[in-house]
């Protein structure tokens, strides 16, 4: 289970300040990042989510060097990530907060069968993804003006809860293995009412796990963590050294993943960046995806410049 981290520190940094010098330089590297809240923006409607230019260049730059792999690792399942994120082929995705991999052919060529993967759901977590998606619509049809958006929790829809303290719609985001409730920009108290409700869920099943995020609730019933994504990239890729690039408190459990490695001499270097203000055990903060894409374009030249002066 994640845990929320506590410590305020590091101090923010500007992205030239950021220590690149042991990624720019690794024999091997693998970039990993997250998407939403990295990559691009964070939106009031997840669908309309995408890269921020600059960041979208760089990726694709990083992508095309030699002794250089681009992951990203998402709690979006992995079909809706490459279709918004319009990432290179080559990058390889892990989406569903760690259960889903697409790590491309020359990972399967490996012969390890792990690589690609999208699990079926079995039986119990079936019943406990339509028990959450009964009780998410059981709130819904609680709410006045309810009866304008029917059917609106059986996909990714909008109720509208006619709260007078401000905007109150909310989005039920389905998932292969989870429900995400988005809740940015609705009246405080009808956010704090719709948590509540979903996390009640859990009484009744407790092996639903409740992921916590920026303005989201979302209910899964895989128990993979971003963490578990960073092990397997590790073991496909045999990078010499990690970046992990993350804002909300999932990317914990990648940014502890990196320190595993790195403490257990599985990486020769590893480097964790959070993104935003939150709490964190990354050992870098920058400000945003805006820093992310400055990052990203000095992490490029620089490692451009390393391979073209070490190996021609």
């Amino acid at each position: 289970m994640t845990s929320k981290p506590t410590v305020l520190s590091p101090a923010p940094s500007a992205p030239a300040e950021v220590a690149l010098r042991d990624l720019a330089t690794a024999d091997s590297l693998l970039l990993a990042l997250d998407f939403d809240g990295v990559l691009a923006p964070l939106q009031d409607d997840p669908s309309t989510s995408r890269m921020v230019p600059e960041s979208a260049s760089a990726i694709a730059g990083l992508a095309g060097l030699p002794r250089t792999r681009v992951a990203l690792v998402s709690g979006r399942d992995i079909a809706t990530l490459r279709r918004l994120s319009e990432a290179p082929d080559s990058a390889w995705l892990i989406g569903s907060h760690g259960a889903e991999a697409e790590l491309g052919s020359d990972a399967a060529r490996k012969g390890t069968s792990s690589l690609l993967r999208s699990p079926e759901l079995t039986p119990a977590e079936a019943e406990m993804l339509a028990a959450i998606d009964t009780h998410l619509d059981a709130f819904e049809h609680t709410l006045p003006g309810a009866d304008e958006h029917p059917g609106s929790a059986a996909a990714m829809g909008a109720v509208d809860s006619g709260d007078a303290d401000g905007p109150s719609d909310f989005l039920i985001e389905r998932k292969p293995y989870s429900r995400t409730v988005h809740t940015r920009g609705i009246a405080p108290e009808a956010a704090a009412a719709l948590h509540e409700h979903a996390t009640e869920v859990v009484a009744e099943f407790p092996d639903i796990r409740v992921i916590e995020g920026h303005d989201i609730t979302e209910l899964a019933v895989k128990q993979a963590t971003k963490g578990d994504g960073i092990r397997l990239l590790a073991r496909a890729g045999e990078p010499t050294a990690m970046g992990y690039l993350g804002d909300d408190v999932t990317d914990e459990d990648a940014f502890a993943a990196i320190d595993e490695l790195t403490d257990s001499r599985a990486l020769n270097a590893g480097l964790t960046v959070k993104v935003g203000s939150a709490p964190t055990r990354a050992s870098w903060r920058i400000a945003d995806p805006a820093a992310v894409a400055e990052l990203l374009g000095r992490l490029v030249a620089e490692r451009a410049e390393f391979l073209r002066t070490v190996h021609g």
